[in-house]
């Protein structure tokens, strides 16, 4: 009996585990062989529901150009020659992280620590990351690695885990920048889920020393989330921030003074208090994480980096807290006021703004319209839609705006009752119920 159980566990040991090195999920995997979701046309997973912006500068076509695409030797090379100073500098002190021996090895292979004065190599922007939050991160990691001397000494919160975490994210942002632009359909790099895997075992570390500086590496992932999961499921990013902000501080004052030490904090905060109300909107929840003194934070330079008027993000904070649904004519009367303040200007802010407008009259009268909606909202909320699509079609892609307009494309498509409507924004699988499509 033992040696038939014996005989079994070898037998299990010896069959191969996980996914195999260069295999694609769903084509390769053993188990979906085994569940047939090939033969079923079915991806591992699924896919979720996503805003992608679509045009010449992201079509297959280019992004599978052998000249367009950087090699892996280059991305790799361009690598080997970026800063570590920040663990260089960290680990003449003999410190190691928590729950970490010194000789663990969890980075890429081929990362080499280098000089803290070394230069990163210079950025290849696309319109998209021109434009979007992951500039500004890329910028605020590299500021931090480059400080030194005085500045280290006298900031406690700058301990190992900190400095490893803001490395590590530089890096994997970089790779993230070094593999635009990729096919929708492709499966993230071997390469990049290292990079991924290694920024997040820095933050593990972060986060179980309670440290500040892991809210920047939260928010990191969040604008990635953004990117690349289920549009407006992002809320388990932002439950962890605003716990690790309560710990340090509950006030507008208290969060004052910690910015002085974390770098970049408040404008982290201010970016995941946009992607909390964002989210609300697009889920038609009402379930608000951040609290009414961190959504003060955003000012009038914030609301001209995103294209949305403040007086517009007001109603999208009373969409998202329920006070829609508890004084429908008000609300009403809001979204009205909304549509009188379009077309008063004629620059790419201007009409950014008119956008959003647009998706707030569409998010306010999609939740005060009664049942069955009467056909005077169905009327408004078109006009909304078209007006919101008119503007999509007319802005260009190198826009600063266009890539953060995804909020009024998402309303829009949600709500698209024509097939005008649907050349602008595309959503195929809820237009088909629509039968639109």
């Amino acid at each position: 009996m033992a040696s038939n159980t014996n005989d079994g566990v070898l037998q299990q040991r010896n069959k191969p585990v996980g996914k195999p090195r260069g295999m694609r999920r769903d084509r390769d995997c053993r188990s979906c062989k085994l569940r047939n979701c090939v033969a079923a046309g079915v991806p591992c997973g699924g896919y979720p529901q996503r805003v992608i912006w679509v045009g010449a500068s992201s079509s297959v076509k280019e992004a599978s150009s052998p000249t367009s695409a950087p090699s892996s030797a280059s991305l790799r090379s361009t690598r080997l020659a970026r800063s570590q100073s920040a663990i260089s500098r960290s680990s003449d002190s003999g410190q190691t992280p928590p729950d970490r021996g010194a000789s663990d090895s969890w980075s890429p292979p081929d990362r080499p620590a280098s000089s803290p004065g070394d230069d990163a190599a210079p950025i290849s922007w696309s319109e998209a990351d021109q434009n979007s939050f992951i500039k500004p991160l890329a910028t605020l990691c590299q500021q931090i690695i480059s400080l030194d001397g005085d500045a280290l000494r006298s900031n406690h919160y700058l301990s190992v885990e900190a400095l490893r975490l803001i490395s590590r994210l530089r890096d994997f942002v970089q790779a993230r920048i070094d593999g635009h632009p990729a096919r929708a359909d492709n499966w993230e790099s071997e390469d990049l889920a290292r990079y991924r895997l290694d920024a997040l075992m820095s933050l593990k570390d972060a986060l179980k020393a309670t440290n500040p500086f892991a809210f920047i590496g939260i928010a990191a992932f969040a604008f990635f989330e953004v990117c690349d999961s289920g549009f407006g499921d992002w809320q388990r990013h932002l439950y962890g921030a605003k716990s690790l902000l309560d710990y340090h501080c509950k006030s507008r004052a208290e969060l004052d003074n910690l910015s002085r030490s974390v770098t970049g904090l408040s404008e982290m905060v201010v970016r995941l208090v946009w992607f909390d109300t964002c989210g609300s909107i697009i889920r038609g929840t009402t379930d608000l994480i951040f609290e009414n003194w961190h959504r003060e934070l955003l000012t009038d330079s914030f609301f001209r980096t995103v294209g949305c008027a403040a007086e517009t993000f007001e109603l999208f904070t009373k969409v998202a807290s329920g006070e829609v649904a508890s004084s429908p004519t008000n609300s009403a009367f809001l979204a009205i006021k909304q549509l009188l303040g379009l077309g008063q200007g004629t620059s790419d802010w201007d009409r950014s703004a008119d956008a959003y407008r647009c998706a707030a009259v569409i998010a306010v009268l999609t939740r005060v319209g009664s049942e069955p909606m009467t056909l005077s909202t169905q009327s408004t909320i078109s006009v909304a839609v078209d007006r919101a699509c008119q503007i999509i079609a007319a802005t260009p892609s190198s826009s600063q705006f266009y890539i953060h307009m995804a909020v009024p494309a998402y309303l829009a498509g949600m709500n698209a009752t024509s097939k005008k409507q649907c050349d602008v924004v595309r959503c195929e699988d809820r237009w088909k119920m629509k039968g639109l499509a």
